[in-house]
């Protein structure tokens, strides 16, 4: 009885040693990001903001290997509560890593003046006079909005209900909200606690949501609510077409869940849903007429930045359209394969976004914010690190921000990709066929 009760005294002081531990990282993650807003100039030393978010997520990364070890209310109430001050500490800082969120108030503002966004680029002389000062700050202003109808939307709400970039926060964190409870059912009961705080405090949705304040979980929380329907075992179909639908109506490609999605339900429900809520969202743009997707097909020719099987396969056929052409084809055969072998909605959808953030010409941090709710339910550690290393993307942010230009040396796609692949093949091929095979070659030799 002496010997059992020492056991459990040890039990109990070494959970208590993790929480305290988990505890002070989360404390040290607050403290990098306070002084961001208040202790260091970053504005004048952008190079810092790289460091510090390179620092938070190495402080991460050793707090979700210590909420392996933890568990109950009080570990989860610390958990939510800290996760939230990082997010409270950048609510009310400009964003300052992007400037995308002008586009975005610029499209809330032109609706507001009755203006459809996808008739006039931003330099259009037809605009003139409507906020010049804002109309200055839009990056790409001879090209049209790249934006689909959901964001519009929320850029036209944004601009007549709050207005200013603190309201997109807002919105975009209350979307965080969202995805936060619906994980907490969807990661694995056995490691709920690190599963979710894995997306919980991820320095990448704090810092590229809570800070930059791009739009992506506007796109992420029906994804998700579309995974919760499709596990959730009951026939779900018109909610699972208009949860995709509102995905794909933030980024395209999204519709491409829809094969896989319809599975498991009624397929005739689930693309009517689908396809009423798509023809609704983009009913009040249609005058734009061909001009809707200008912006869009502009993006898809001339963007380019921190890519990796892209730059190869673009060596390798350096022919226009023809590296896009490809990772189209290869996007397709991902969608096929997932139809053919009854793939769930959750591994479709890693598969699908991990390949088109391998094979996309542009892949600028924020994008791998699709894939962090992901990693949580389907846990990767090759993924996870790459959550962390694009930080090293913002390198060229302090010339860009001198000159206009961005360079890209050789070394950062190195740093942020290498160690990315090298841990997706040993994963890859850790229980894999090839492993069994090269053991038995072994083995009989």
């Amino acid at each position: 009885m002496l010997k059992s009760s020492m056991n459990g005294d040890g039990t109990q002081q070494r959970t208590a040693s993790h929480l305290v531990a988990f505890t002070g990282l989360g404390v040290a993650m607050a403290l990098v990001y306070g002084s961001l807003t208040s202790l260091v100039p970053y504005e004048e030393q952008p190079a810092l903001v790289t460091a510090s978010a390179l620092l938070a997520f190495a402080l991460y990364l050793c707090a979700v290997g210590v909420a392996g070890q933890i568990s109950g209310r009080l570990a989860l109430l610390i958990a939510l509560l800290l996760g939230a001050v990082f997010r409270a500490l950048l609510l009310t800082e400009p964003p300052f890593l992007s400037d995308d969120y002008f586009r975005y108030l610029w499209d809330g503002l032109v609706q507001t003046n009755g203006i459809n966004p996808y008739r006039f680029a931003p330099a259009d002389t037809a605009l003139t006079g409507i906020d010049d000062a804002l109309r200055s700050q839009v990056n790409h202003p001879d090209v049209p909005t790249i934006y689909p109808p959901l964001a519009q939307f929320m850029f036209f709400l944004n601009a007549t209900l709050v207005g200013g970039w603190v309201g997109l926060k807002l919105i975009w964190l209350a979307c965080d909200a969202g995805i936060a409870a619906l994980l907490y059912r969807l990661v694995p009961a056995d490691r709920r606690l690190q599963m979710w705080t894995l997306y919980w405090w991820s320095p990448l949705v704090v810092i590229e949501i809570a800070w930059s304040a791009h739009l992506d979980l506007l796109g992420v929380l029906p994804l998700v609510v579309a995974i919760w329907l499709a596990r959730s075992g009951r026939a779900h179909s018109a909610a699972l077409g208009v949860s995709l639908a509102a995905a794909a109506l933030v980024k395209y490609f999204a519709a491409a869940l829809l094969p896989n999605g319809t599975r498991g339900g009624s397929t005739p429900t689930t693309v009517a849903a689908f396809s009423a809520a798509a023809i609704l969202l983009y009913l009040p743009y249609a005058d734009a007429g061909a001009r809707l997707f200008e912006g869009l097909l502009a993006y898809a020719e001339h963007w380019r930045f921190n890519d990796s099987l892209y730059g190869v396969l673009a060596w390798v056929v350096p022919s226009g359209w023809a590296p896009r052409a490809i990772v189209a084809a290869i996007v397709l055969l991902v969608v096929a394969q997932s139809v053919r072998n009854e793939w769930t909605l959750e591994r479709t959808a890693f598969w699908l976004i991990g390949t088109i953030l391998l094979l996309s010409p542009t892949v600028h941090p924020w994008y791998l914010v699709w894939i962090v709710p992901l990693i949580a339910i389907r846990f990767s550690r090759a993924w996870l690190f790459l959550t962390g290393s694009v930080f090293i993307s913002y390198y060229g942010l302090e010339t860009y921000r001198e000159i206009g230009i961005w360079p890209e040396p050789w070394w950062t796609k190195l740093a942020i990709y290498g160690p990315f692949f090298a841990m997706l093949i040993a994963g890859t091929w850790s229980g894999s066929w090839l492993q069994a095979a090269a053991e038995g070659f072994k083995s009989r030799r």
